[in-house]
Formats: C-alpha cells, sequence, structure tokens
C-alpha cells in the first residue's frame, strides 16, 4: 500500500447533520445510539485510508502480514481512493443499516387490489418502466462490488445495501405488476437499448456518476410525480420507500464525487472528463431529456383521476429534473467552465 494515508473523520455524523441529509433521515436516528458505529472505527488505525492498495490478498485496513509468503493475486480492479471514497460512509452505511424495509411485510397491498382498469393499466405502464430503471440499479453496483478492493470496506458495505435496496425495489415493481394479474406491460428493446450501455461502463467513476447521480437521481425525481398521483396507498408507500433509498444512493454519488474534486490535483480535467461522460450518454439516450411515451400518456390517466393535469406534469419534468441535475452537480463542486458546460447540455 501507498505510504500516503488520509484519516478518516474521527466521529460520526450529529442528529442535527442527519436531519440535515438525505430525505427520510429522521426516520433511521436509531443507528446514532450504536455502541460502535463506523465512525468510532476510524478514531483507530482503522481510519487509515490508504491512497493506493493493493490487488492482492482479503485483508480489511490493519491487517498486517507477518511471514515471508505472498499474498494471493485477486481481481480488485479498483484500488485507489480517490476512485470511491466520501468522509461521508460512515454516516451512509449507518443510516443504510437502519433503513432496511420489507418489500412483503411494509407495504399495504391489500389497499391496491381489485384496482379498476383504467387504473390498473396507468400504474402497470409506469412500474414497467420503473422495473427496468431498478434492475439496471441493481445490476451496476452487482457488477462492481468483487472488483473493488476490501481495503475499502466502507464502499463496499455501502455498495451491497445498495445492491439489496436495488433488489427490494424491483421486488415491489414486480410485486405490483402482478398484484391484480396484469404483469408487465409489452414494450420494445428500445429501452433495453437505452439501459444496457450503463451495465456494460467499464469505468467505475463512469458508472457512479451516470447512475449513482445522474440516473438515480432522475428515478428520485420520477418517484415523487407517481406518489403524488398515485391512485392507491399501496402504490404511494412503494414510491415513498423507495425513494428514501434512492435519496441516500444520490448522497453517495454526490458526495464522492465532490470528494474526488476536492482531493484531485487538477479538477479541471476530472470536470471536462465529467462533461465527457454527461454529453455522450445525452446523445446516446432520448430517455436522458424526457420520460417515455408510455410513462407520460401513464400518468396523464392518473393525474386526470386526482384533478391534475399529469400529462403537463410530465411535459415539465425535463426543466425540472436537469434543475435538480445541475444543482447536484454544483453541490459536488463541479468547477464552473464545466458546470456551464453541462448546462449548455441540458439546454438541449
Amino acid at each position: 500500500m501507498s505510504a500516503v494515508r488520509q484519516r478518516a473523520p474521527s466521529a460520526p455524523d450529529s442528529a442535527d447533520a442527519l436531519s440535515r441529509g438525505d430525505s427520510g433521515a429522521r426516520q433511521s436516528r436509531r443507528w446514532l445510539q450504536s455502541e460502535i458505529p463506523i465512525g468510532r472505527l476510524w478514531e483507530t488505525a482503522f481510519g487509515d485510508v490508504p491512497e493506493e492498495a493493493q490487488p492482492a490478498g482479503l485483508r480489511t485496513r490493519g491487517h498486517d502480514l507477518v511471514g515471508e509468503d505472498p499474498l494471493p493475486r485477486l481481481r480488485w480492479t479498483v484500488n485507489r481512493r480517490e476512485q470511491v471514497w466520501t468522509p461521508r460512509l460512515a454516516h451512509l452505511v449507518e443510516q443504510a443499516n437502519a433503513s432496511q424495509w420489507n418489500a412483503s411485510l411494509d407495504i399495504p397491498w391489500h389497499a391496491a387490489v381489485g384496482l379498476d382498469d383504467e387504473g390498473e393499466d396507468a400504474v402497470g405502464d409506469v412500474f414497467t418502466w420503473l422495473l427496468a430503471q431498478e434492475i439496471v440499479a441493481h445490476e451496476v453496483p452487482s457488477r462492481w462490488l468483487p472488483e473493488i478492493n476490501p481495503a475499502f470496506l466502507e464502499v463496499k458495505l455501502f455498495l451491497s445495501g445498495k445492491v439489496m435496496d436495488e433488489a427490494r425495489h424491483a421486488e415491489v415493481c414486480v410485486k405490483r405488476l402482478w398484484l391484480n394479474g396484469r404483469g408487465p406491460t409489452p414494450t420494445s428493446a428500445a429501452g433495453d437499448q437505452a439501459l444496457a450501455p450503463l451495465v456494460l461502463i467499464d469505468d467505475y467513476e463512469h458508472a457512479s456518476l451516470l447512475v449513482d447521480v445522474l440516473g438515480e437521481g432522475q428515478i428520485l425525481d420520477v418517484f415523487k410525480i407517481v406518489h403524488d398521483l398515485a391512485p392507491d396507498e399501496a402504490t404511494r408507500r412503494i414510491v415513498l420507500l423507495s425513494r428514501r433509498d434512492e435519496a441516500r444512493h444520490v448522497s453517495y454519488g454526490v458526495a464522492r464525487l465532490r470528494h474526488r474534486l476536492e482531493t484531485a490535483r487538477d479538477p479541471e480535467a476530472v470536470g471536462r472528463q465529467v462533461v465527457e461522460w454527461i454529453a455522450a450518454r445525452a446523445r446516446s439516450s432520448d430517455e436522458f431529456f424526457e420520460l417515455p411515451e408510455l410513462v407520460q400518456r401513464a400518468l396523464g390517466v392518473l393525474g386526470r383521476r386526482v384533478g391534475v393535469d399529469g400529462r403537463e406534469r410530465a411535459r415539465q419534468f425535463p426543466d425540472e429534473s436537469n434543475r435538480f441535475r445541475q444543482s447536484r452537480l454544483e453541490a459536488a463542486g463541479l468547477p464552473p467552465r464545466a458546470l456551464r458546460r453541462v448546462r449548455e447540455l441540458f439546454a438541449r
């Protein structure tokens, strides 16, 4: 391991900091009473986070080697702190642990049984699209978990929780789709073709930007619309609980990027790379800017049932989503020149 190290913060987040954090954080304050939160471990030698770790062995920080035998070489490809780290990891891991919910027991499924055909068809269209998004959000961290060096154990812990979250989101989508016997709406291959490149990204920072910050940020915003227009309490509860999870995922993505920029030798170069990744994604997917027609039409139906112009809400979504995207990149500390270029891309 490199001799250059960074000591992690010496204490976990305070209750005040937690209350200002992710949506739903106040519901999981109980981790603050933990006898041994991760933040306390950072007060020991475990808090010395290496700048770079050897791609060998099955060891966390602080596990010294005795003897002359070498450690076995393994498939860790993400070995640099700058790729994955944020000082918020102690908070995020503990908050994720305390925020787990149950897809079978925590949703009032009975509230959606027997929904009329019009409402069920619209919900089915929305959840067909959401299910594909959740499958991607599950596949991407699953793909990277085996490649991240265990020297950065907190990252592996957080991503493991994220995989659990996204699996649960996929589960509730499937259960909602089949609750009344309908199943997913038949669709073309276009959606799969638009999402597949995200699963195939071969750079962790690239994947984190597009999935954690931009992709899940978009779903976070869509969940808000679905919550407001939901025709039953089961659907409303699904998106409420899922939205709390997604807020935590976005928080990691933003914090990771911010730490990357703050510690970079050349933040401008990192900013240019971020812009290139966003521009490439914008060129390859229309859904980067607007919701598919299937979802827009369904939101129109759901909105009409509650006295809201859901179709207009969907038409306004790109501008709203782009404002949120921009605010997240600003919060991440993207350099001014890169931010100006991002604004140009979002103004398409």
